[in-house]
Formats: structure tokens, sequence, C-alpha cells
């Protein structure tokens, strides 16, 4: 294996000739990030940063494949995990423009009723999906390319995980069901496969040649390897919801991504979307009381100063990826790593990105959603609350006790009651942590034991979810289900 230092090294001087050009100096970040990686604390780093129309600085450090020795370089594809998201919605918005879409239809006109999303679904809209509105719960399930687990895709996956936790537009919960269901939208409306969808609508006629999604498997070797926590490799694996998260980028290629999302009409790129409809991209959809937003596919976020800023990152076993977008000053930072836990690394440095260029910046961080406070005490939420639990299958009685102390208990099934702990409120939403078996395939070949509750309280009934996750190097599971509870006489 190459020696740290050697892996660390650059592998060209092009980043230095870019910035002595341009008059930008991001010599800094670069000794940063060559410390990160001859320190193991990272394995593999691309960065990109688009300014005024072109790409100004891109650059690769570390190893894409450390057993290999292969270097990383600003075209080596990344997974980009939740990054895909902005390329998901960005091909759906290219059959509005066709004409074969629109994003203030119920899912379900494209889906079918019988087929479709269950439980108050007429009003969870294409753009409320793409927005983390729609009232779908959180989704994340992983397994091995080879082996004997098989994703829940397409109908199967609705059939098991398909109903609404909460009314549309009610809150905002990040959903990768919602993306699946665009991706099962896009292959109704085109008769085609997404990710071929992807390549046809929106990789290809932007001249993203290095990107693909994971479904090319002639090109998934050239992709960085992943690797956990602690810098050993993860095996492959693929996700249940592949338009969440299964593109695979270069730096290069996410910068070029940037710049048209900035309306930058760079000439090998073609006009896939007009410039109304790249606004829609970016509207805000659903508002958090922090004053950022959820958009079709973005978050909306704003400085200290008021500059707003778009926003996307991306996390799971083995990536990391963040993206800012800064429209007033036509600027795109990029940082991308194939190891579990650069996340705090990469969001410092595309905010040393962005600083480099613009004076005074400031970390744009404000929340979509609303802030933990105390669980109250009294009458509130007191006495016993009953009723069920289902999705995947199972079906279960759900008992729920609550103090006058705020103190609560949960027993799922025939089982003992287990303490409910972290009790709060999120919004109007009591939320906490506990533990029990569910009796659903997916939890149990999972050991998905812990678990963590989020129900909203409707006069006297409560509903909303409670996740079911499994958890350790390099694997997470978190599987969603659908309670309903009715205050006992």
């Amino acid at each position: 294996m190459a020696s740290s230092v050697a892996a660390a090294m650059p592998n060209s001087g092009q980043a230095r000739l870019q910035s002595r050009s341009t008059g930008y100096d991001f010599r800094g970040i670069r000794e940063e990030i060559l410390a990160a990686v001859g320190s193991h604390e990272a394995t593999g780093i691309a960065v990109a940063v688009a300014h005024k129309g072109r790409v100004v600085w891109e650059e690769g450090f570390g190893l894409a494949n450390r057993e290999q020795g292969t270097k990383v370089s600003e075209r080596t594809p990344f997974c980009l995990a939740s990054l895909t998201k902005p390329f998901t919605t960005t091909a759906i918005m290219t059959l509005v423009e066709a004409g074969k879409i629109s994003l203030e239809d119920s899912a379900n006109k494209y889906l079918g009723h019988e087929s479709g999303l269950k439980g108050n679904a007429e009003g969870a809209s294409v753009r409320l999906l793409g927005a983390h509105a729609a009232g779908l719960p959180t989704l994340f399930e992983m397994f091995p390319r080879t082996g004997e687990a098989q994703p829940s895709i397409s109908k199967a996956l609705l059939e098991n995980y398909g109903e609404l936790a909460y009314l549309p537009n009610e809150m905002y919960e990040y959903s990768n069901i919602g993306y699946a269901v665009l991706g099962m939208i896009a292959s109704s409306v085109t008769g085609s496969e997404f990710g071929e969808v992807m390549a046809r609508q929106v990789l290809k006629p932007l001249g993203l040649n290095d990107s693909f999604f994971d479904t090319d498997k002639a090109r998934f070797a050239s992709g960085a390897v992943l690797y956990d926590d602690s810098g050993n490799p993860i095996a492959e694996y693929s996700t249940v919801t592949p338009p969440s998260g299964a593109l695979y980028a270069s730096a290069h290629d996410v910068a070029r991504f940037g710049l048209f999302n900035l309306k930058n009409r760079l000439g090998n790129q073609a006009p896939i979307l007009s410039d109304h409809l790249i606004d829609e991209l970016h509207k805000p959809v659903f508002q958090g009381p922090a004053g950022a937003a959820t958009t079709f596919g973005w978050f909306s976020r704003q400085t200290k100063s008021g500059l707003p800023v778009l926003f996307k990152d991306g996390a799971q076993p083995g990536v990391g990826c963040i993206m800012y977008l800064v429209p007033q000053e036509n600027l795109a930072c990029v940082a991308l790593s194939n190891r579990s836990n650069n996340g705090d690394l990469l969001r410092k440095w595309v905010d040393q990105m962005a600083g480099t260029i613009i004076k005074n910046w400031t970390t744009p961080d404000n929340p979509v959603g609303f802030p933990m406070t105390d669980f109250p005490g009294g009458l509130v939420y007191e006495g016993k609350w009953i009723g069920k639990l289902r999705g995947d299958g199972a079906e279960m009685a759900v008992a729920l006790n609550v103090t006058q102390t705020a103190s609560a208990t949960l027993s799922l099934g025939n089982n003992r009651p287990e303490a409910v702990t972290d009790l709060h409120l999120q919004g109007s939403a009591m939320v906490g942590q506990s533990v029990g078996g569910i009796d659903s395939a997916d939890a149990i070949r999972n050991h998905a034991t812990s678990l963590s509750l989020k129900l909203q309280k409707r006069e006297d009934k409560l509903a909303g979810r409670i996740l079911a996750i499994a958890s350790g190097p390099g694997k997470i599971n978190i599987l969603p289900f659908i309670v309903q509870l009715s205050r006992s006489a």
C-alpha cells in the first residue's frame, strides 16, 4: 500500500495554477485536507469550487481504493448518497417541462390508488414528496449487492412502507420513501427504469460524463470504495430507495451541476430546463420556524447577514458529501468523501471555500425542523394510550403509558413495558426513545430493536410513527411503522 504521505499528495498542480490565475487562495484548505488524509482522519477527498460561470478549483486527495492504491482525482466518481436528491428532482422537472407531470398533482394520480400511497394520501403531491413534507416517514435500509437479502422495490416498497404517518404538509420529516415514489412516477410516465431516466434526462445532456446511477454495473467498479469510521472497507451495498441516494458523480460533475442550477449556460450543456423551472426547484415549499425551508430537492437557508444559500448534503455508511449554492454570488462549493465520519470536516471546508470568495461568510445552519423542548407534565399527555402499529406485514397492539411527572413506558404486543427515554416535544409532536421487537421480516432480519417515537397529538389521539433502528460499523437500517393511538377511558 502506498505511504500516507504519497497517498495524500494531489494528483496534479491544476488547483494551484487555477488559484493563482483567479486570485483566490485555497492553499490553507488544501493543507488541512492533506493533513486529514495524512493522519488517516480521511481516506479520499475531492473538492470543487465554481464561481461566475467556471470551475476555479477542483482537486482530489488521498485514495479512492486504498487496497489497490488508486488515487482520487477531481474526476473520480463518489457515491453521493442524499446529494442524489437534487439530481432526482431535476429529472422530474424535465418531465414537468415535457408536460408529463404536474408538481401539484397527487402522487397517486401516477401510481394508481390501489397500488399507491395509503392514509389520507390525496394531498400528497409530487412537490411535497420532493420537499419532505408529504407525510411519509423516514426510512433507510441497506442490503449487500450479493447475498440472500433482497430489497423491497416498487410496489412492494409501497405495500410495506407507503402509508403516510402525518397529514400532507403537516410537518417536515426527511423521507427517502418520497424519493422512491418520485422515481416510480418517472418510470410510470416514461416506461423506463429510473437510472435510464436519470442518464437520458440529466446526466448526458448536461455533459456529466463521470456520473452514473448505481444500476450501471459496467461503471460501478470505477467509483470510490467506501470506508467506515475506522477506515475499514465496507462491503458493497445498495439501498431500497435508489432515487434518494444511488448516484455516483465526480467533484467536477457536481460543480458543473451547480453551474447549471445557477443558470450558467455552458456551451456543452443542453438547456434541459427553462429558467422559471430552475426557480421552481429552488422555491421554498415547507418553511421551518427558524426561517430555513425545504425546496423541491434542496434546503434553503441564510447566513447571519441574510444571504440566501441552497444547501444539500449526504451521509450514509462510507459516504459524506456537501454542496452549497449561493445564487447571488454565482458560487458553488463541493466536497466529497468516501469515509463515514467526515461530515464535520466537509462542512468546515466548504465554509472555508465560500469564505475565500465571500467576505463575512457564516455557516447557514438554521434548521428546518422544530427545536426540541421540554416534555410537559400535567394532564395533556397523562394516561394510557392504546392502538395499533403496522407496516411490513406486522400488526401489533401498542400501549403507551404517560405519567403526570412526564415519564412514559411503551409496550408492543405481549411484550413487557419498556421505558421511553429522552422525552421531548418537537413542535407539537411527542418524541422519545425506547427498545422492543417488532414482528416484521425486515426488523427481524436487521435486528432492529432500538425504537424512535414521533407522535402528533390531535385531540384525544396520537398519530405518527415508530422507527426500528439497527446500527453498527458500516451499517445502519431505519424502518418505519405507522402508529395510531387513542386515549384509553
